[in-house]
């Protein structure tokens, strides 16, 4: 797979637009489009939708009922698209793509709603840039970046969440299903895609095997487009629930596909067993290996050239152990299950049983969901109903996304309230709690996919988190995520027919911590001396004595606290490989 990328400037003077052709024909990028005020590259296998005198789309494009990716659209289809200043073509498509749209003295730019094709935005003296990578945009020639280390606070805070500011100073993103008006008066920026819209009552299916069927046949749709270019995918199968889903959605399609599943040592990361059923089901080979095999330089691991620090060193190593295997077994390309959860709404709050309070058509689910909830939480169907209660007397509260303050500074509580934000969960606030639960994971599946490919991820494809996908499942009532004591039960349903059954209602899942637990262990002293010395501790966005103590902690490796710090060197290595590749 080719990866797409690309440059563009907007409204930048002659000095400017002369410096970036000249760096676009030496990176070996070609001019798609250059007119008074837009000039659009693109690297070599790219792919590109042209829509005329109305600009063009780069990247993968994808219509209801079609296979392939579009490579055109029709001129009445490509000037809806233009009249709407991209808004048709979020309603009516989906993909992995960013639409350069003219209108009149104005380009508006559109992202697709979980599309892997990022866009960053800079100001490049008057003019604009956008580009798919930090190199990319730095053929605007707009200088060496420079980090934001406050960002940095706050993405350490947030987790998953993705703010449209990053972590480089003066270079922003936009956001999968925003809008981006370049104009003369200035530049706006819109939403044209909600996840509430969606997640209406009207918009709501309640008759559950409609979509427990639909559900099915939109997943099976979604990885077959996604991994078109594919002609043999390796599927990392981990024995859970969601990479199980996906081996049903290829062998469903007859496709050619091999799965390897990544052990530890640890019982609770060995799920061979299920694993295993899953390959004998869908008729594809399985290949096993232990996690650990290999060298593991978490260093340069986590030292991926992203606008943020989320590249996880563990995550490196495991897409890099099965882009070796993928390479032995003549597979061309990765596909796995991540976000699944998030799609298919794994909560395990009481708020599900507040909605059936809260919503007439859910009344008479209350004490069933109570009961499916008290199994999945080890509690009493009174102690589910009671605290379902009480959250539906409190639907002004808004959804809490959590903070993660352990080893900062202390001036990072300071930074918590607007690290937290998002228009998701701030703007559009859902009278049903459950509802807004499963808003607010994907407000993590959407930073999950919208990172795009990066370091050995590269090859690899999550096509559970695509738009069509997504929004079915907001159609879905919160209290049909729950049955036979399990979340998810509405993909558990739609798929048990094409998955052992014991596969699609297990009840819980592997962990790689035992492995995560190991690199801590074997890399305490590297770990001491990379934070301790580091950009992290002199810019004091971390608490460098606590992080040193809890280094030297001479107790095995416990709780949660290995994988923090880890997450912390991660972040240090992506902050010196951002210093040293702006020399």
């Amino acid at each position: 797979m080719s990866p797409t990328r690309y440059v563009l400037g907007l409204a930048l003077g002659d000095e400017p637009a002369g410096a970036l052709r000249h760096r676009i024909g030496a990176a070996g990028f070609h001019v798609v489009l250059d007119v008074p005020g837009l000039i659009v590259a693109a690297a070599r296998g790219s792919m590109i939708v042209p829509l005329g005198e109305h600009g063009l789309i780069v990247g993968t494009l994808f219509a209801p009922g079609t296979g392939a990716p579009l490579a055109a659209l029709a001129p009445g289809a490509a000037a809806t698209v233009a009249a709407t200043a991209g808004r048709h073509l979020v309603e009516a498509y989906w993909g992995g793509y960013v639409a350069i749209l003219r209108r009149a003295a104005e380009v508006a730019l559109v992202r697709a709603p979980f599309g892997t094709l990022p866009c960053l935005i800079a100001q490049h003296g008057s003019g604009t840039i956008a580009a798919s990578d930090i190199d990319a945009l730095r053929l605007s020639g707009i200088g060496r970046f420079s980090i934001d280390f406050d960002a940095v606070t706050r993405q350490l805070i947030a987790g998953d969440l993705r703010q449209n500011t990053t972590c480089l100073a003066g270079i922003d993103e936009m956001r999968g299903g925003d809008r981006l008006t370049v104009a003369s008066a200035g530049t706006t920026r819109e939403r044209l895609w909600s996840p509430s819209a969606f997640a209406s009552s009207k918009r709501r299916i309640d008759d559950s095997a409609e979509a427990d069927r639909r559900l099915r046949d939109t997943a099976i749709a979604c990885v077959a487009h996604r991994t078109h270019t594919l002609a043999r995918p390796l599927l990392l199968l981990s024995g859970g629930l969601d990479s199980s889903v996906v081996a049903a959605c290829l062998a469903a399609e007859n496709r050619d596909f091999a799965c390897l599943n990544l052990m530890t040592a640890n019982p609770t990361g060995d799920e061979r067993a299920f694993a295993r059923a899953v390959a004998a089901r869908t008729g594809c080979p399985l290949v096993e290996c232990d996690m650990a095999s290999g060298a593991i330089d978490i260093e340069r691991l986590a030292a991926v050239r992203l606008p943020r620090p989320v590249a996880r060193s563990f995550e490196q190593h495991v897409y890099a152990l099965a882009l070796e295997q993928a390479d032995l077994l003549g597979c061309d390309g990765l596909v796995d299950g991540g976000g699944g959860d998030n799609v298919f709404c794994s909560q395990q709050s009481v708020a599900p049983a507040a909605d059936c309070l809260l919503d007439p058509a859910g009344r008479t689910q209350f004490w069933r969901v109570c009961d499916d909830i008290g199994q999945i939480a080890e509690t009493s169907r009174w102690t589910v109903a009671w605290r379902a209660w009480r959250r539906s007397r409190d639907v002004a509260r808004p959804s809490r996304w959590p903070v993660d303050l352990r080893w900062l500074d202390a001036r990072a509580a300071d930074l918590a309230a607007t690290a937290i934000r998002h228009p998701w969960l701030d703007e559009e606030r859902q009278p049903l709690p459950g509802r807004a639960g499963h808003i607010a994971m994907l407000v993590a599946a959407q930073g999950y996919v919208e990172d795009g490919p990066h370091g050995t991820k590269h090859r690899a494809i999550a096509p559970l988190v695509s738009q069509p996908l997504v929004e079915h499942c907001l159609r879905i009532p919160s209290w049909d995520w729950f049955a036979q004591g399990r979340n998810r039960a509405a993909a558990r349903r739609a798929f048990e027919p094409l998955l052992p059954r014991h596969v699609a209602w297990r009840p819980g899942k592997g962990s790689p911590d035992s492995f995560v637990a190991r690199l801590f262990e074997t890399n305490r002293a590297f770990l001491r001396d990379h934070l301790g010395g580091g950009l992290l501790a002199e810019t004091k966005v971390i608490d460098r004595a606590a992080v040193i103590a809890a280094i030297d902690d001479p107790r095995p490796a416990h709780g949660t606290g290995f994988g923090r710090i880890l997450q912390l060197a991660d972040t240090e290595s992506w902050a010196r490989a951002i210093v040293a590749g702006g020399r």
